[in-house]
């Protein structure tokens, strides 16, 4: 996992040395923020995480049009309902069958992908689709079997928002912020096939791009 955002980092370095000498329609930086997360589903408690993101975009724009190409790192909380252990029993660990419910940190690596409008010299806004790949688990109270997954691998969302692109902080570096709304389109339940999870997240951040 190091040796491949290593490697995506590399990429992007390398893109934007040579992006920031063909003109200012094109650029790369670097952005972190908090994610409200929200999974919905049955067995699912139903509130709000604010959990970190932080990641790498690129940008190639022109005149009223652009593209955008992101790799972001998050971490997401989830918590389950009394409903949960009645639901997935078959995948406790027999020592914890008197658990009811539990909490699961998760980290994920997503890449979405831009189409940015431009309605002012400074305001786009963006939609497109998102891939995120589940990485890692945390199952805080040890509560299913050993290797049990709850969420799916990879899953697949639809993204939009709007991106605000602030003056220059010196000759070569500026800053922006945005904010976007994430909805899932793929089934994230790892558990069960007649039990859809969605995810649903509002996304906050700060960055700087060269």
């Amino acid at each position: 996992m190091k040796n491949s955002l290593l490697l995506i980092s590399l990429i992007f370095l390398s893109i934007g040395t040579y992006a920031t000498k063909l003109g200012p329609d094109i650029g790369i930086g670097f952005k972190a923020g908090l994610n409200v997360n929200k999974l919905v589903g049955v067995g699912i408690k139903n509130n709000y995480a604010t959990d970190p993101h932080a990641g790498l975009f690129l940008f190639i724009n022109k005149n009223r049009f652009g593209v955008q190409i992101e790799t972001i790192w998050t971490q997401n909380n989830i918590t389950t309902d009394s409903s949960f252990y009645g639901l997935y029993h078959q995948f406790y660990d027999q020592a914890k069958d008197s658990l009811k419910a539990g909490s699961f940190r998760f980290s994920v690596i997503s890449i979405p992908l831009f189409l940015n409008l431009k309605l002012t010299s400074k305001f786009w806004i963006q939609f497109g689709p998102q891939f995120d790949a589940t990485v890692g688990m945390t199952d805080k109270n040890h509560i299913l079997k050993s290797g049990q997954q709850i969420l799916a691998a990879n899953h697949y969302n639809f993204v939009g928002g709007f991106w605000y692109q602030f003056g220059e902080l010196t000759s070569s570096i500026k800053l922006n912020a945005g904010a976007r709304f994430l909805s899932g389109l793929s089934d994230m339940n790892n558990l069960a096939f007649n039990s859809d999870w969605k995810n649903k997240v509002i996304q906050l951040h700060i960055g700087v791009n060269f």
